[in-house]
């Protein structure tokens, strides 16, 4: 029976129907990622993706990866349009046209990859699609997450965080999930193509799932102290309001009034910029504080700016009132900084974000100690990148994770940027405790499950205990670096073995005398 033509022309890559299939494709893989949390729904959408990677040329694998990707990133990042148009004043044409942008920008990472593999390598269709593309996937998502201080969202790992593929995590980090989540598709597409049996695609697949739910059950950090009595301030302070001068006040008097209340602990975390102000205009305000604090013996972190009284940079910062502070290092493009602002000095003049040119602290800053304990800070978007995390480990046995997310209101961004803390807190095998302004204010165990978590654009304070872990997880101790060597290795071996098999006899008359 002959086949639909719109399904022959979706299967020809060369054809634009094809093309779209991808684009269409793409703009779906958000719908895998939280808040929606249809996890599967990754596999068949890049099962598509692959088909026409794998059949396609070289220039046709760098369209239909990046139309794959340009939806996947677009669809996934529209939430930056909220910061912009409704919190940046700027029009909303040009919020539109920095999210598209940014999205075509982006999508170039795996395009140009796959242009590369599609330009040299071109031999066992099998090889290729279940180690090559792989392979190639995970070296664009690393240097995605690179490039210009990179960009490390919606990588396809995260959507494993409760499958057994996030297993893998603690021992390989979030970019070989993500990489093992493609090597599933393509064995699946293998089937389909008649390239691997059913029995073989089920034995691998089988080897990988059950490998990752085995991981799972290993418990890679221990505790180092006694439980610590934590509570999590969320002001719910709404971001139009938050930096108008009659908010000054009220807002400190909220989260002084908010911490008294509960400062029967042994620490209490307030959020990113939860004081809308300098560290040196309210000096009286955190003495009080501090005082308060002491007479409980709690500790007290409050995130503020600090400004550079010998540079006169400020910096968006986590401070401890009995000494000690953490300075952001890895800073928010176009929201903390402008990237090539010779080039493009006009950004400011369309986009009005309160501190949107800050500073970016030291690479090595010492670490904050609250209850007796060292604790390894990341502000907002760091947590998005392990290398930043790793940073501080294995000395902090406690992750703290102050973030802002009402620039993004009710949009999918939080639960995005929850699901990325879950993951950081399963890599390095770390409670995770997140103090947020309007949510997801969470607090996240080794295992990278929620242990409990305060209601989203609620007023709350949340209190629980936690374990300091001491240890370190095989990824924490080799990070990237062992996963991108024997990614090289598998591609050298592939691309060798390619050339070998391209190569004529040495000698083919030989075996016409023979």
């Amino acid at each position: 029976m002959p086949l639909n033509p719109v399904f022959t022309s979706m299967l020809n890559t060369h054809r634009w129907p094809a093309k779209l299939t991808n684009l269409i494709a793409g703009s779906l893989m958000t719908l895998a990622y939280e808040p929606f949390g249809l996890s599967l729904l990754v596999f068949p959408l890049l099962l598509v993706l692959l088909f026409h990677w794998l059949e396609a040329d070289a220039k046709g694998a760098f369209v239909h990866v990046w139309l794959f990707a340009f939806g996947a990133i677009l669809t996934g990042n529209c939430w930056i349009f909220f910061s912009l148009y409704f919190h940046g004043g700027s029009p909303a044409i040009f919020a539109v046209l920095i999210v598209v942008l940014l999205s075509a920008m982006l999508a170039l990472f795996p395009a140009s990859t796959a242009y590369l593999v599609n330009r040299y390598y071109r031999a066992s269709n099998t090889i290729q699609l279940m180690i090559v593309l792989p392979v190639a996937w995970t070296f664009a998502e690393w240097f995605r997450g690179y490039i210009f201080t990179g960009y490390a969202w919606m990588q396809p790992g995260y959507t494993q965080i409760d499958l057994p593929l996030s297993g893998f995590a603690p021992v390989f980090g979030n970019h070989v999930v993500g990489g093992l989540v493609v090597v599933t598709s393509a064995a699946l597409l293998a089937v389909i193509m008649n390239k691997l049996s059913w029995l073989r695609a089920a034995f691998i697949i089988g080897l990988i799932w059950i490998s990752g739910f085995m991981l799972k059950q290993i418990s890679w950090t221990q505790a180092a102290a006694d439980d610590v009595e934590v509570a999590l301030v969320q002001g719910n302070v709404p971001q139009e309001l938050k930096w108008k001068r009659n908010m000054h006040r009220k807002t400190l008097q909220l989260y002084r009034d908010l911490t008294l209340q509960n400062k029967d602990v042994d620490v209490v975390i307030w959020p990113e910029t939860a004081i809308p102000d300098y560290r040196h205009r309210v000096p009286a305000y955190i003495l009080n504080m501090r005082k308060e604090m002491e007479k409980s013996n709690t500790d007290l972190l409050m995130g503020l700016f600090i400004k550079d009284p010998d540079t006169r940079r400020y910096y968006n910062s986590v401070i401890s009132v009995r000494g000690g502070e953490y300075r952001k290092r890895h800073l928010v493009p176009l929201g903390e900084y402008v990237p090539f602002r010779s080039l493009i000095d006009f950004f400011n003049r369309w986009i009005k974000i309160p501190m949107s040119d800050i500073a970016s602290g030291p690479d090595e800053q010492e670490l904050l100690v609250v209850a007796g304990q060292p604790v390894g800070v990341n502000i907002c978007f760091e947590d998005a990148f392990s290398r930043d995390v790793r940073r501080d480990l294995p000395e902090a046995t406690l992750l703290v994770n102050v973030s802002n997310d009402a620039w993004f209101d009710g949009s999918h961004q939080a639960r995005q940027h929850h699901a990325i803390a879950r993951m950081r807190a399963l890599e390095t095998g770390r409670y995770m405790l997140r103090a947020t302004n309007t949510g997801v204010t969470s607090v996240i165990d080794p295992g990278g499950q929620v242990v409990a978590e305060a209601p989203r654009f609620e007023t709350y304070v949340l209190t629980t205990e936690v374990t300091p872990m001491k240890g370190q997880t095989p990824y924490v101790f080799f990070g990237d670096s062992l996963v991108l060597l024997s990614g090289l290795g598998l591609l050298g071996l592939a691309f060798a073995r390619a050339r070998s098999a391209s190569r004529p006899p040495d000698n083919p008359a030989q075996d016409n005398h023979s």
